[in-house]
């Protein structure tokens, strides 16, 4: 399911699989912690409904209520994330429907189900900072998680040659020069120093 409806398709499937082992003493079998990235997960959240529906097809009340929870917290996630500062009225919604979220949540999992991410949005953590900074989204770091891909992507990609001539002196050779000159200008653009540059040097202010 997870690689032709989630992360592929059925003429594309994703390599994509799930971890787990078998347990010796019963014989059953055990999930392992599932790690992916953000778009990974972002996709595992788009098709909540689905998963949930394969996996509890027992246990309809379980699903149900997961499901009703869970659409909550997608909406509380497309307010919190967005690209803009928002209104009183908008941060009391998101509360609300965190807290919708989190008493479906616990009649699930328990204590045992709440996590450090699910005990700022539940404990009003997350709606004290909105009150105070009405957009959370210039703070995130997932163009910071996003970059590390890169960097790993950049290094397997162009490191096998040994660096030549990538140092800051002829002939010096450097595995990391290269990389540092690709973070200095991705740093460059999140902090708006390149559009800074470019708008001024349209203006005349700077010349090349």
């Amino acid at each position: 399911m997870f690689q032709t409806k989630i992360f592929g398709t059925d003429q594309s499937p994703s390599q994509w699989k799930l971890r787990y082992e078998k347990e010796t003493q019963t014989g059953g079998i055990s999930i392992k912690a599932i790690q992916v990235r953000n778009n990974a997960a972002r996709a595992c959240i788009n098709s909540i409904d689905a998963i949930i529906e394969s996996a509890l097809h027992d246990n309809h009340a379980m699903a149900t209520n997961l499901i009703e929870g869970l659409s909550k917290y997608q909406e509380a996630m497309t307010i919190l994330t967005s690209h803009r500062k928002l209104s009183d009225d908008e941060i009391e919604t998101f509360q609300t429907l965190i807290d919708d979220f989190f008493e479906l949540w616990l009649d699930v999992f328990g204590t045992q189900g709440i996590s450090n991410y699910l005990h700022l949005l539940g404990s009003g953590h997350v709606h004290y900072f909105l009150k105070e900074y009405r957009c959370l989204y210039l703070y995130l770091q997932q163009g910071w998680e996003a970059l590390n891909g890169q960097i790993q992507t950049f290094i397997h990609q162009n490191s096998q040659r040994g660096g030549h001539n990538s140092g800051t002196a002829r002939g010096e050779k450097s595995y990391i020069y290269c990389v540092v000159r690709m973070v200095i200008r991705d740093l460059l653009w999140k902090i708006y120093e390149a559009d800074q540059f470019f708008l001024n040097l349209e203006r005349g202010g700077y010349k090349c």
